[in-house]
């Protein structure tokens, strides 16, 4: 009972995240936090009525990383802190938004949460099938309601009239970058619920033929977002998917490989807005990443031991901006999630926080890799992290919980930390001698 209640709020976020714009506010992060909540307390009385599960190790190393980054931030926004250690900034407080450090710590405890409900999942392929149904429908939806409001020529999302991105697919995202994440997830997961039942293509085609047209349909929506860093991620993904999913070194894996990058290849050429955007990359005075990078780079050398706390990489970029960065934009993120994860955090704290979580994520990997019966499970996963951190590269966007959602629920099941509960041995009855008929 405990478990499908947990399965049906995994399910329930999938769905609900993207259309409360993302879960990016903080009306939107509390309401999934609650449900995630109620949920984890279910499975902790749970735990406390059957010793015998409990968590593995792997488990306590995501818990220790949560908990160091959710005490840090607090830390920073107490008024203890020398002068010497708050400069360049008048404050008394290393957080140059303290105000926000409720929303970041209440942001880092629900994902820890997530990863937790999703390690309780101990059958990982069925579980995992169940997941990405639900993922597929979540991106399905966003993808039909950009294409209705593409149809009706509307000026923005259900919710707002967009200022930007405007005629850019984004669902109810008020972001082209992230919901070109989500219909990438959906994609994979297309992938996975086709490759996963056995047969011949023949065979695959005919019964699960349907998967593979909603990845079609979830690829041209990722098209017409226009977002690059999106449709690279998409690209490198498929390519690890397939990669993983097909054994061995034969001609047919080449052929899947070099069929998949000439016809992905081909679609980006054959959209006119997505190939100006690429185009746009050689112009030196319309790029702007590079130069936020700089400044974000120099922010981090003069304050690497402590951070700027959540929401101080706008103030701090402000400060340290480089002479070719236009300082009238607020600049909420680097575009670079791991410069922005160095801004907030500083430099010893993010390291020790990642150490953990890769170590943890490397392990189970390498566990799951090792297990021929779960390479399609194996492939999947791959393609899902390989799509994150491409796209971390070139934006922030990657830590909204619709984005990182799946991302989340699929380390928690790779994790599975819960052991499952077996029923206890036996004693053996003596045998006895039954009357012959």
């Amino acid at each position: 009972m405990t478990t499908a209640l947990t399965r049906r709020v995994l399910i329930f976020e999938l769905i609900i995240a993207p259309l409360l714009l993302g879960g990016a506010r903080p009306w939107a992060m509390a309401l999934l936090a609650l449900l995630v909540a109620i949920a984890l307390v279910g499975q902790i009385i749970h735990q406390r009525k059957s010793p015998e599960c409990g968590f593995s190790n792997a488990m306590r190393g995501i818990c220790l990383a949560g908990g160091i980054a959710c005490v840090w931030l607090a830390l920073q926004t107490l008024p203890i802190w020398p002068s010497s250690l708050t400069l360049p900034f008048q404050t008394t407080s290393l957080a140059l938004a303290p105000a926000r450090t409720p929303d970041a710590v209440l942001y880092g405890m629900w994902l820890g949460a997530i990863v937790m409900l999703g390690a309780t999942q101990n059958d990982l392929k069925n579980q995992l099938a169940v997941i990405c149904r639900a993922l597929v429908a979540s991106a399905v939806l966003q993808a039909a309601i950009a294409f209705v409001l593409f149809a009706i020529d509307a000026p923005g999302t259900l919710w707002f009239v967009k200022t930007a991105h405007i005629n850019d697919f984004t669902g109810t995202f008020a972001n082209r970058n992230a919901f070109c994440a989500l219909m990438a997830a959906g994609f994979f997961a297309c992938l996975y619920l086709w490759q996963r039942p056995t047969g011949t293509l023949r065979d695959k085609l005919d019964r699960h033929g349907g998967w593979l047209a909603l990845a079609i349909l979830l690829f041209l929506s990722a098209l017409a977002s226009h977002s690059r860093a999106g449709i690279l991620a998409l690209i490198m993904g498929s390519l690890i998917f397939i990669w993983l999913a097909i054994p061995g070194r034969n001609r047919a894996k080449t052929l899947a490989l070099l069929a998949t990058v000439i016809v992905m290849t081909g679609a980006v050429f054959a959209t006119p807005a997505l190939t100006a955007r690429f185009a746009q990359l050689a112009r030196r005075d319309w790029l702007q990443r590079d130069d936020v990078w700089q400044s974000a780079i120099t922010a981090i050398m003069h304050r690497p031991l402590t951070g700027y706390g959540p929401d101080g990489i706008a103030a701090a970029l402000q400060y340290f901006a480089s002479p070719g960065l236009n300082t009238q934009a607020r600049w909420a993120s680097s575009h670079n999630l791991w410069l922005d994860g160095l801004l907030v955090l500083g430099v010893p704290v993010f390291l020790l926080i990642s150490g953990l979580v890769g170590y943890v994520l490397i392990s189970a990997l390498r566990d799951l890799a090792e297990q021929a019966k779960t390479r399609p499970q194996f492939a999947l996963v791959m393609a899902v992290l390989t799509a994150f951190l491409v796209q971390s590269l070139f934006d922030g966007i990657a830590t909204m919980p619709a984005v990182i959602l799946p991302v989340a629920i699929m380390v928690g099941l790779v994790i599975h930390p819960y052991q499952t509960a077996h029923a206890p041995a036996s004693s053996p009855q003596p045998a006895t001698s039954r009357p012959a008929a």
